[in-house]
């Protein structure tokens, strides 16, 4: 009896390390707990915002301090789509840059929503 509960244990053991074993050995195949932050996801939220930006400012459509706001966040978001745009982003910085695209993001919304 001892033996057979021996056995079941080794099993149920084998069975829920083989699976966490086998993920350590693939890499990119664990992510890390990043808040769901994709560094390629963020890179083409990013393009997309510098597009609009430069759209906006060739639209001849602003207004002179509009104008100066979309020459404010235009370079802050091409550094930003460089560092994104880098072979290899730690993941500790993806938070920040999430953070920082979230608030340019907020700031182009809202020229957006001006020219409506």
């Amino acid at each position: 009896m001892t033996y057979r509960t021996m056995l079941g244990a080794v099993i149920i053991a084998t069975l829920l390390a083989a699976p966490v074993a086998a993920l350590a050995q693939l890499p990119g195949s664990l992510s890390l707990p990043t808040g769901g932050f994709s560094k390629d996801a963020l890179l083409a939220q990013a393009k997309e915002m510098v597009a609009d930006l430069v759209s906006m400012k060739s639209s001849g459509k602003l207004a002179p301090e509009q104008t100066q706001q979309v020459d404010e966040l235009l370079p802050k978001a091409r550094s930003l789509t460089s560092e994104l745009e880098k072979p290899q982003v730690e993941t500790g910085k993806l938070p920040q840059l999430a953070s920082d695209m979230s608030d340019l993001q907020k700031q182009v919304s809202s020229l957006k929503g001006m020219l409506k």
